[in-house]
């Protein structure tokens, strides 16, 4: 769980800084969660790379031992009147306080309500992302499978 703190961090203060384009380590659940957010409309590229930059389009570059760490995903910030779009990421289950939501529970959050006090309703520009038995799936994904997560 410690990459996503990791992520939400690292754009959370690009944001910040006004940076257009950022670089965040290339893993499985860093790639999924920056997905979402490009669909979601909250971040304008994502591109594959290393720490010199993104690599060209259509440019395939084999996963060898000797390139895995240095394998970057490249998130192109997105700001609107030189605001940034995204503001706020934060993680909610930790590793010292778990959270898990049933499907209910999630249906209570996407009709906005509060739930537990743990889970706040989802507002308008905002986006929660679940981990799933399907993998990290955003809350409409997830209760179009019917499916439960963290």
């Amino acid at each position: 769980m410690a990459p996503v703190y990791n992520l939400c961090s690292q754009l959370q203060n690009s944001f910040q800084c006004l940076l257009r384009r950022v670089a965040v380590p290339d893993s499985k659940t860093n790639r999924a969660i920056c997905q979402i957010l490009y669909r979601e409309g909250f971040v304008s590229a994502l591109a594959s790379g290393d720490e010199r930059g993104p690599y060209h389009v259509g440019f395939p570059v084999p996963v060898t031992p000797d390139n895995v760490s240095r394998r970057k995903l490249w998130v192109d910030l997105k700001y609107r009147d030189g605001r940034p779009v995204l503001t706020k990421l934060q993680v909610v289950s930790k590793p010292s306080r778990r959270v898990y939501a049933t499907v209910p529970e999630l249906k209570a959050v996407a009709a906005g309500r509060s739930y537990n006090g743990l889970l706040k309703s989802q507002q308008f520009g905002q986006a929660t992302i679940l981990d799933t038995e399907y993998g990290v799936l955003e809350l409409k994904e997830a209760l179009t499978k019917n499916v439960g997560g963290e």
